[in-house]
């Protein structure tokens, strides 16, 4: 493919390291704990292929503002010629990579409609009226309908349960992505749980919450119990940065009264410090532990 596409430097991040890893490491190795297995070869070259299509629709989305109408002409290969971008033209050039090596079942195609549109609802995040009830709706759809979208492309005929605790996962690595990013976010305009809730006590009471109904999920799953408590362990290892991020702003809370008066030095979470380090262990550890 010779399209002349220049990657962005956020775009090369994304491509080369957020998605390789989230994708295939924290989503997709994670729900194959259940079933016994790893990736295959095949499926991670999809997701590879996925990946960057998905960078390319989220910056369509967050960044140059298109609307539904739009983007679903992207999605259906109708756009006029005229309007097809360098970007859209590299879309419609991964898809046809794609189906070199996998033809896109009806229900990956279901699930990619579905992940566009609650992206799109997402920008309700936008408006500082919308009340915490309306944000973790949001933050469950958006993020729960994604991980599906991941899950579609895997060789595995999911069932109700699986697809439960999917669901339930993308909601709880929202939640860290959010606590974790609490800075950026406000400064961004983008209202968040965190923001939405009255306290960093609220906050945590929902993200516990979430993490508890997620393990109860997976040891609902038809699966050996040593499978169903090795996801719960490894998602663990990951969203016990929630936790760190959550000690984090409390005490940035009882320093300033409100974090909205906090600066920057204040809200991330910078996991360099040792202090932080031993902290992700140790929650990580206990929330492995959480029913």
């Amino acid at each position: 493919m010779q399209l002349d596409y220049q990657l962005s430097p956020r775009e090369k991040q994304k491509v080369t390291y957020y998605y390789p890893l989230f994708n295939h490491i924290i989503n997709c190795e994670n729900y194959l704990i259940v079933k016994g297995r790893k990736l295959s070869g095949d499926e991670s070259k999809r997701l590879a292929i996925i990946s960057v299509m998905a960078t390319l629709y989220d910056d369509l989305i967050d960044e140059e503002r298109w609307n539904k109408e739009q983007l679903f002409a992207v999605f259906n290969k109708t756009i006029a010629k005229e309007n097809q971008t360098k970007k859209v033209q590299l879309i419609f050039a991964l898809d046809d990579e794609l189906k070199k090596i996998w033809q896109p079942t009806k229900k990956y195609l279901d699930a990619l409609q579905l992940s566009i549109e609650w992206q799109l609802i997402s920008a309700k995040q936008l408006q500082p009226s919308i009340s915490l009830e309306e944000v973790l709706d949001i933050s469950k759809h958006k993020c729960g309908n994604s991980s599906l979208l991941w899950a579609s492309v895997l060789d595995e005929d999911w069932n109700e349960d699986d697809n439960a605790f999917i669901f339930q996962s993308g909601f709880v690595g929202q939640l860290v992505n959010d606590l974790m990013d609490t800075f950026k976010d406000r400064e961004d305009g983008v209202k968040t749980f965190i923001a939405a809730s009255s306290s960093v006590s609220l906050a945590k009471e929902i993200f516990l919450n979430e993490c508890r109904k997620l393990h109860q999920l997976i040891l609902q799953c038809n699966a050996p119990k040593s499978f169903c408590i090795k996801t719960i362990r490894r998602m663990a290892g990951v969203h016990a940065f929630g936790l760190v991020s959550l000690k984090n702003l409390q005490k940035a809370e009882k320093k300033f009264g409100d974090l909205s008066k906090a600066g920057r030095k204040d809200l991330v979470t910078d996991m360099a410090y040792w202090s932080n380090k031993f902290r992700l262990l140790y929650y990580a550890s206990w929330l492995g532990k959480l029913r």
